[in-house]
Order: structure tokens, then C-alpha cells, then sequence
């Protein structure tokens, strides 16, 4: 059920973004990417899944934009993160067309390490403008080999946003990474009278297996000129997507523990001695 709303999101997303570059090829004022720009963001905060003891946990991440022509855009991420016992590392690349009026379309791929786990990830991206609203959506293909044992997993990503003013966004979204299940609300606030673009942070995040997460932080943007929170996300560098996968991975990465029953059917059911992904 999950991998299906996810495909029909991003599909859906896909395809209206589609729609309006096939309608606006050659056109608009904006660039995809305004100029060379990117961020660096670092959080911090506290989880607590089961059968695991509560922790703090650590978020820290980079972007670096750049244009390609006026239609195209690149960018590269770095992140990591520090939970319940685990360190992750990994890096991300977006190739993507955008007007930032309308829409964003591109594909997004990379790799990441945890202690006992490896994997890469890559799948279509799109974002649809709608005045203050923004609709988000990424899923994909994971290659994913822990503790040995290689496998196949299904990613994906939904978020809307609002921009109750032009520099304070608020989002809801939900995600599904390697089996594991979470929602999450976002906010972000540019402090606009600080003299840096410095923006404050703040995530909550439930899922499966009890997972509970809270973390506050700071953004700090720099390359490009001065300008409001909503045109920096539209003009600027897109999401660090490496970090959204570190951020709602939960269990996902983990081996299981000594004493507790493996999901032989992980994201799924068993219906007459076989797994059905549902």
C-alpha cells in the first residue's frame, strides 16, 4: 500500500512537472539556478526507538549548486548523521530542469555507509509550485547490502509545504525508506534581520518500532544574493536528499538485534508461506 501511494505521488508530481516544461521550453525569466550558491545545515536533538535506549542525535550536511545553461542545474550533497549507536556518511547528485514559478523535474541518486550497512539509491525527483504551496516527491530504487545480506528496497518521499510569510516555511510529509515508516513535520525560518542568510530549523519525526525524534538546528546559505526563504528554495539549491534518507531511515540500516525475531518480510506480509509487499 505504501510503495504504491509513493509511486502514484511521484508519478503524479512527474507528470504535471513534465507537462509544464514541455509547455515552457525556451521560456521564463528565471533561471533553473540562479548563480554558483549552496548551504551548510547542522541539527541536533533527541530519539528514542524500540528496543533501543534513548539518544541524542546529530545531523550535519552540505549542498553546492551550479547552473548549467540557463534551463539545467547541479547539485552535489555530503551528510551525516549520528543515531542510536550508528554513524552514516554519504554523498548525493541532482541533474534537474526548473522553472522556479512552477516546478522542479530532475532525478536524483548517490551512496551512503552505516556500521553494518551499505547502500545507493537513485530515483526521479519533482517539485510543483502552487503560489505559497510547494508539493514534494522523490522515491526510488536501493541497493542494499547489510550485514552481508544484499537486497533490493523501495524508497520514497512526500511533502507539502506552505510559506506562511516569505521567509517561515511549514511542512508535513511521510517517507518509507528500506521498509521503515515514518511522517514528519518541518519548519524553517529565515532570520531575515540577522545580516547572514541564517536560517533556524526544527523536525519531529514518529515511525515504526516506536521511533520518536525531535532535533533543532541552523541552515546557513551562501553564493547567491539576497532574497526571501521561498525564492531561495525555488531558485537556489534544492533538498539535501542524502540527509532526508540518513534522517528517516530509523531501523532501516540496523542488523537485528541478538534475541529478536527476524522480519522474514520486511514491508510486507506472508500469505501462504510467501512475502507480499502490499
Amino acid at each position: 500500500m505504501y510503495k504504491n501511494v509513493f509511486v502514484t505521488v511521484t508519478f503524479a508530481a512527474t507528470l504535471m512537472a513534465s507537462t509544464a516544461w514541455s509547455a515552457d521550453v525556451g521560456k521564463g525569466d528565471l533561471p533553473a539556478v540562479s548563480a554558483i550558491n549552496g548551504k551548510i545545515e547542522l541539527s541536533a536533538g533527541w530519539a528514542d526507538i524500540d528496543p533501543i535506549d534513548p539518544t541524542a542525535v546529530f545531523h550535519g550536511g552540505a549542498s553546492l549548486s551550479i547552473p548549467v545553461g540557463d534551463r539545467f542545474g547541479l547539485q552535489a550533497d555530503i551528510a551525516a548523521l549520528s543515531e542510536f549507536g550508528d554513524v552514516y556518511r554519504g554523498a548525493a547528485l541532482h541533474a534537474f530542469t526548473r522553472n522556479p514559478d512552477s516546478y522542479l523535474l530532475g532525478v536524483t541518486g548517490g551512496f551512503g555507509s552505516a556500521n553494518a550497512a551499505t547502500f545507493g539509491f537513485i530515483g526521479p525527483e519533482a517539485e510543483f509550485y502552487v503560489d505559497r504551496v510547494s508539493i514534494e516527491a522523490w522515491a526510488g530504487y536501493m541497493n542494499l547490502d547489510l550485514a552481508g545480506v544484499q537486497s533490493s528496497q523501495f524508497f520514497g518521499f512526500g511533502d507539502i509545504a506552505y510559506y506562511a510569510d516569505d521567509n517561515l516555511r511549514l511542512s508535513v510529509g511521510a517517507s518509507t525508506v528500506a521498509g521503515f515508516k515514518s511522517g514528519h513535520i518541518n519548519g524553517e525560518w529565515q532570520l531575515s534581520d540577522a545580516g547572514l542568510p541564517l536560517s533556524l530549523t526544527a523536525e519531529g519525526r514518529l515511525g515504526d518500532a516506536g521511533l520518536v525524534t525531535a532535533s533543532l538546528g541552523l541552515k546557513l546559505y551562501f553564493g547567491a544574493e539576497d532574497k526571501t526563504l521561498i525564492r531561495r528554495h525555488r531558485e537556489d539549491d534544492p533538498r539535501n536528499r542524502t540527509l532526508d534518507i540518513f534522517s528517516a531511515a530509523g531501523s532501516a540500516f540496523k542488523p537485528p538485534l541478538a534475541g529478536v525475531p527476524v522480519d522474514p518480510c520486511p514491508g510486507g506480509e506472508m500469505i501462504n508461506g510467501e512475502c507480499v509487499i502490499l
